[in-house]
Parts: structure tokens; sequence; C-alpha cells
């Protein structure tokens, strides 16, 4: 098992994932819409990575994608990709057509991404799904409704996903680490940065190695190691 599909790929977290599998020799074809000179970057570095510019808010950007899925033909699926904010406004404030628009912006292309996997795997016998979540699930923080319900909802599907595919030979598991300051916090008031990282049992943030060593035992721990919901969080919650 070497090819990767990672979606989110070219920055953040993602990009961190995607360094980590590509110097491992993973076949990578990882997805961005904005971060062009990352993914070229990326390229340029590892001639086993292969960037696909695709916005999933458009129908037919997202259906030439999928039809990329069958042709690369991958092993491993990391769902990471979220369009959208982390802290918005109170759950009382926000719009109802927000909760609509993010969840068609990010759910259901990642749903639609991960029916097309899980043909390929079946097909195989064997096959690999990571969700990217995050730690805001046991403990969200103010303003954070959309973004957690989103992760939310990921964190049930892939119960189910689990579920019903582990007796192809495919394992879903998803991680949830803690906060880590990313360009996708670039709009959080620094002072909500020092508490968090204050009330941080261990008082420092988590690293792209921690994530990326989850990564790898989600890959490779077996068939056996399946549905697991895995915290990064030093055991804050």
């Amino acid at each position: 098992m070497n090819k990767v599909i990672l979606t989110g790929g070219s920055s953040g977290i993602g990009k961190e994932i995607n360094l980590f599998l590509l110097r491992k020799g993973y076949e990578v074809l990882f997805t961005y819409c904005h971060s062009q000179e990352s993914a070229e970057e990326i390229m340029t570095q590892f001639k086993n990575a292969k960037a696909f510019q695709v916005d999933f808010t458009s129908e037919s950007q997202l259906s030439t994608f999928l039809r990329e899925i069958e042709v690369f033909d991958p092993d491993i699926l990391i769902n990471n990709y979220y369009n959208g904010t982390f802290i918005d406004t109170y759950f009382h404030k926000t719009d109802a057509n927000k909760f609509l628009t993010d969840f068609q912006n990010n759910i259901i292309p990642t749903l639609q991404i991960t029916q097309e996997s899980i043909k390929v795997f079946r097909k195989k016998k064997e096959g690999r799904i990571i969700n990217i979540l995050s730690s805001s699930l046991a403990s969200p923080a103010m303003g954070t409704s959309v973004y957690n319900s989103n992760k939310a909802y990921l964190l049930q599907m892939s119960k189910s996903w689990a579920v019903e595919n582990v007796k192809f030979g495919i394992t879903c598991n998803s991680i949830s680490p803690s906060f880590i300051p990313t360009d996708f916090h670039k709009n959080m008031d620094e002072r909500m940065k020092e508490t968090i990282l204050s009330a941080y049992p261990l008082k420092e943030n988590l690293e792209s190695k921690d994530i990326s060593n989850v990564i790898d035992l989600c890959i490779n721990g077996g068939k056996h190691f399946n549905g697991n919901h895995v915290f990064l969080d030093a055991s804050h919650y």
C-alpha cells in the first residue's frame, strides 16, 4: 500500500502530513485550491508528488477529480480538506444558511471522494481511510458551532465506514489533534491562542511529527486497528 490521496495537502497540517508521506516514499496525489506556489515547490522537491488543483465548491471540478481517483488507483485516503473558518460567531448569531453552505462545501465533497475511494479499495480487498478532525470536538471553543458540527458529522460517518468495509480489508480511523497554529487560525485573536496554550498540560504546541506518527499507525496498524478515534491532546480532556 503506497498510493495516497490527500485532500488539502499544500498548506497547514495537510502539508506536513504530505511531506511526511513523501519522505517515507509514498506516492501522493494531493489537492490544493489557492496554494499553487506551495504545491509546485512540493512537486519540485519530490518526484513521487502529484498536485491536483480543484475547487470543491465547483461541481464540475469536483467531478473531474472524482474521475481522477479511479485513474490514480489509491490504497489510502486521508480526508484533511476544510474550507472555512475555525471560529466564526456565536451559535445564536449564526445565519442558518451558513450551516448549509459550509456543509455543502466541506462535507458533501468529502463524502463523494470517500465513496469513490471505497469503490477502488473494495476491488483491491484492501484500503485505509483516515479522517483529520479536531480535539475541539471534546471541548468546543466559543464561536465554533459550524466547524464542530461538520467535524462531528464526519466522525459519525467514519464509524459507519469502519463497520461496513472492514470485511473487505478496509479500515477507517480518525485523528483529532489539539490546537496547532496554522494559516487556518490566522484570524484568531492572539490572546485566545495564549489562553489555549496556557491551559494545555504540556504547555507546548502539538508538532506535525506527532500527527504523522499516528498517521503511520493508521496505515500500518493492521486490519484490527479500525473504527478508532484518536485524540492527540496530552489527556487534556
